[in-house]
């Protein structure tokens, strides 16, 4: 069961966490483009594939927690993130069907609450590092929020595509239908990453399966999936 109540109070709360995720990285861009100069124009452009690969790569990880360890009924991430991709395991599909609120909710609360206490100062008050990082760190969040929309739009069938997307896969820039689902064949250990897939050069070189049995002599156990 979801931990604050019925399907449709989490729905709400989706929806509501969405609405003050995008409200809130709104006025951190603010912060950080006012004055609007061209160092912060440039700061920001610079961030952009950084934090892009970074947030691939922390999409992967977290793909890989929710596969390998706990279950639906583990208390408040349970039900949130691992049987939502414990689901999309057994029913790929399903995440095309259901709603955006539902697809992208957990991750704009969990964003919401990371923005909430990390709002970037003036940009007046900061110096050139430290501007660059603020922009890397935003970015990494909205990038980390979107991620599994990115993901939705990789299992779209190819007729329900428009032209844009199919390019933007095509080119790598967004997750590649192809690629990804290279995830859902066996032996379920290689492409990780859902936002772009351009970190999975790296995680595809971590042995999982010894990290796992490393971790179960530590007495954390997994539930692979």
């Amino acid at each position: 069961s979801y931990p604050f109540g019925g399907t449709a109070m989490v729905r709400v709360l989706e929806c509501l966490g969405i609405m003050v995720f995008v409200g809130l990285a709104g006025a951190a861009f603010r912060q950080l483009l006012q004055p609007l100069t061209l160092d912060a124009l440039c700061f920001s452009l610079f961030a952009l594939p950084l934090a892009y690969f970074a947030a691939d790569l922390l999409s992967g990880l977290i793909h890989w927690v929710c596969d390998s360890f706990g279950c639906g009924a583990t208390p408040i991430w349970g039900p949130l993130l691992v049987a939502p991709f414990r689901r999309h395991h057994h029913s790929p599909l399903q995440i095309t069907q259901i709603s955006l609120a539902e697809n992208l909710g957990s991750s704009a609360i969990a964003g919401s609450l990371v923005l909430g206490f990390t709002l970037p100062p003036p940009a007046g008050s900061l110096a050139g590092t430290q501007a660059f990082f603020w922009h890397l760190w935003l970015w990494f969040i909205v990038f980390g929020v979107v991620s599994n929309l990115f993901h939705r739009w990789s299992h779209l069938p190819a007729a329900h595509k428009p032209h844009w997307m199919q390019v933007l896969q095509r080119w790598g820039l967004i997750l590649n239908s192809q690629e990804h689902l290279r995830h859902h064949q066996r032996p379920y250990r290689i492409n990780y990453c859902i936002l772009c897939g351009w970190a999975n050069a790296l995680t595809n070189r971590v042995p999982w399966s010894r990290l796992e049995s490393a971790l179960a002599l530590l007495g954390i156990k997994t539930n692979f999936d």
